[in-house]
């Protein structure tokens, strides 16, 4: 069996079950691949703050990848390894371009979410990240600073057109990703899971072929792409399946516990 120093794993529709809750199951397979030498890192598109709590239920000691890699943080000095912030300017053409798009925008400037959706529109949203949003009308009155990200939210029909519009017109200029069919996920081009997990691995002195990297989203595709092993949990979508190594039987948290038992630990 090829030996693991690390597991990279996403958040939502990985390592979290249906209700963004830790399994405690979950937690125990963890604690397993631990005790077998292989630690977890947590790869999310979530913003810093919204990620942490699951972190520390997790018991995670090694620095999170958050905003798709924008933000690289130690979560037990509060230390910021990295930091890719969208510029100014892109921040604010992205969001004049979606402003008569029937969606939502949300923007992560120093930690705090702004929206310029009603309440009780991105009520459910607040919910799943256990973050309160700051409206603002017009939004683009908050970015007085480089902001972390842009999310956009929507029906995936429109999600769909406005991704592929989205392309055409920024180019290379920013990262799209869609961590959800009903979202779009738009950073600084040189932000990914997969640029921050190799950064990661060079500061640890670990080589990235002894990585596995696991998710269901194709904000992971950059993961799968640098890690020793890309692996999609059942959930993933069937064109991110085909760039993984290994497909899980299994959805989400239960996929992570089926590589945990497969990959790290002794037959």
């Amino acid at each position: 069996m090829k030996k693991y120093r690390l597991l990279a794993a996403d958040l939502d529709g990985t390592l979290l079950d249906d209700t963004y809750r830790v399994t405690p199951d979950l937690l125990s397979y963890i604690n397993k691949s631990r005790s077998n030498g292989v630690e977890l890192v947590v790869a999310t598109g979530r913003l810093y703050p919204a990620a942490l709590p699951f972190v520390r239920e997790l018991q995670v000691s090694l620095p999170v990848i958050a905003s798709n890699g924008a933000v690289v943080k130690d979560p037990l000095t509060g230390e910021t390894i990295c930091q890719l912030p969208l510029p100014m300017d892109l921040a604010i053409q992205v969001l004049k371009f979606t402003n008569e798009h029937p969606v939502q925008r949300f923007v992560g400037v120093r930690d705090n979410l702004y929206t310029d959706a009603p309440d009780e529109a991105s009520r459910k949203y607040s919910e799943a990240l256990k973050v309160n949003f700051v409206r603002r009308i017009p939004l683009e009155t908050v970015i007085t600073d480089d902001p972390t990200m842009i999310v956009i939210r929507g029906k995936e029909e429109e999600i769909s057109r406005l991704t592929g519009q989205l392309r055409r017109h920024f180019g290379d200029r920013v990262y799209l990703a869609n961590s959800k069919p009903f979202f779009i996920d738009v950073n600084h081009p040189q932000a990914s899971k997969g640029a921050a997990l190799v950064s990661l691995c060079r500061r640890m002195g670990i080589d990235p072929g002894e990585v596995i990297a696991i998710g269901d989203g194709w904000n992971d595709l950059e993961m799968f792409r640098v890690a020793g092993t890309g692996i999609a949990v059942a959930n993933a979508p069937d064109r991110l399946k085909e760039e993984a190594d290994y497909v899980c039987a299994n959805p989400s948290y239960k996929g992570v516990i089926e590589v945990i038992k497969r990959f790290i630990l002794p037959g």
